[in-house]
């Protein structure tokens, strides 16, 4: 057996563990099992109740080892949620050598330069440090100043930050279970990996993950991330909306949602109803599910009313020529595409994975999404010389920054 790279993704709703192998170099990665169970002790993607979580983190790496004969000790894990948070930094240096050529050394002094002129926050901690441009001198969108002349560097940076605690309560509760963490990976950026290709980053294209606590997204332009964030709504609102609604059982309007949902009440029939009494005992209540299509519409509109207003930041509203790709649960929802199409004013479509060699596990539905691209991203961080974005700059050699700059390059 090859060397084993476990991707961990725990969810609001769910828990998801994938192992993977890769025997040889180029053979490019095996998925050897997929270990699935509901989500407990966590409450938007952060961890409400260690001994729960662990537990249900427990089972579904148990389901993971069972599947491919694999031990798990070590995981490389997703992170999103509220606790992440997004901002921009510049760094300014003077180029080191006499004669202004700029060595890859200018390069990590301006990127680190950028994070010690970002205010200090207490308790956050850096997980991803995003070059986004490049200027020499008074020449700006460079994406490789290695080897220019030039008197000045500098960089802006898009600095991906999650609160400290947030990290310290996930890696003690996978401890408690016997794992231990490899690293944190920003849940959009490894979904990044498996949803989108190399022509939609480069074009300008949004890729929006609907998650059940929360609904994460992240901007590409010419390659390279230029806008990310977290939404504080995600398909577990949409249940709570239904079940008060309804006045019904969570459980009940999840049920409901999944059966009848609809993002388009206007295509609805107004006469279809739905019967409460189809879902559990002793209810006798009876709604249209153009009533269900509105309470679902109501909220999908806040999610793309707060997209537009993050695409007014970077003045990009209208302007993304690939448009939107949208994965999670929720993006199964019937009518969603259109609905964002109204909503947005720009191409959609739902996300399609990218296939990969598969012992037995169906691995095509998209909640998969986040912990495949974990497992993208860590074979290149061990395989592949890094990631372009990683927060581990001071220790980078020289060949490594420069492979770190060349895959910036579109």
């Amino acid at each position: 057996m090859g060397r084993i790279i476990t991707a961990l993704d725990i969810g609001t709703s769910t828990i998801h563990t994938i192992v993977a192998e890769r025997r040889k170099r180029g053979e490019g990665l095996r998925i050897l099992g997929v270990g699935v169970s509901p989500s407990l002790g966590v409450r938007r993607g952060a961890i409400v109740d260690i001994e729960e979580a662990g537990a249900a983190i427990r089972r579904s790496v148990d389901d993971a080892e069972r599947a491919s004969s694999a031990s798990i000790k070590q995981v490389w894990l997703a992170v999103g949620g509220a606790a992440v948070s997004v901002a921009s930094s510049r760094g300014v240096v003077a180029v080191s050598r006499a004669d202004g050529e700029i060595s890859p050394e200018d390069v990590k002094r301006a990127v680190s330069a950028a994070q010690s002129f970002l205010p200090r926050q207490p308790n956050r901690e850096v997980i991803h440090m995003v070059p986004r441009d490049f200027k020499v001198d008074n020449e700006s969108g460079v994406k490789d100043p290695v080897g220019m002349h030039g008197v000045r560097l500098e960089v802006d940076t898009l600095i991906i930050e999650c609160a400290s605690p947030f990290l310290k309560n996930i890696s003690k509760t996978l401890e408690h279970v016997g794992l231990t963490v490899e690293d944190f990976v920003f849940s959009p950026l490894a979904t990044a990996e498996v949803v989108l290709t190399k022509r939609q980053k480069e074009l300008g294209v949004m890729l929006l993950d609907i998650g059940g606590g929360t609904a994460s997204f992240i901007v590409f332009e010419e390659g390279v991330p230029m806008q990310a964030g977290v939404l504080p709504v995600g398909g577990g609102h949409i249940t709570n909306d239904i079940a008060i609604g309804f006045r019904t059982h969570i459980d009940v309007a999840e049920a409901i949602k999944l059966a009848y949902g609809s993002c388009l009440p206007r295509e609805l029939p107004k006469r279809e109803s739905i019967r409460l009494a189809d879902f559990v005992e002793g209810e006798s209540a009876i709604y249209s599910r153009r009533e269900l299509a509105e309470i679902i519409e109501a909220r999908m509109g806040d999610v793309f009313e707060l997209l537009h207003r993050e695409l007014k930041k970077i003045n990009r509203i209208q302007l993304l020529p690939a448009g939107v790709v949208i994965v999670g649960g929720s993006s199964l929802l019937p009518g969603l595409v259109d609905l964002a199409k109204q909503e947005m004013r720009l191409p959609i479509e739902r996300g399609a994975l990218q296939e990969f060699t598969a012992v037995a596990d169906d691995i095509t539905a998209p909640s998969l999404a986040p912990a495949l691209g974990v497992l993208m991203w860590a074979d290149r961080m061990i395989h592949g010389g890094g990631s372009a974005w990683s927060k581990d700059l001071p220790g980078f050699s020289e060949n490594r920054w420069m492979r770190w700059l060349r895959s910036l390059i579109p």
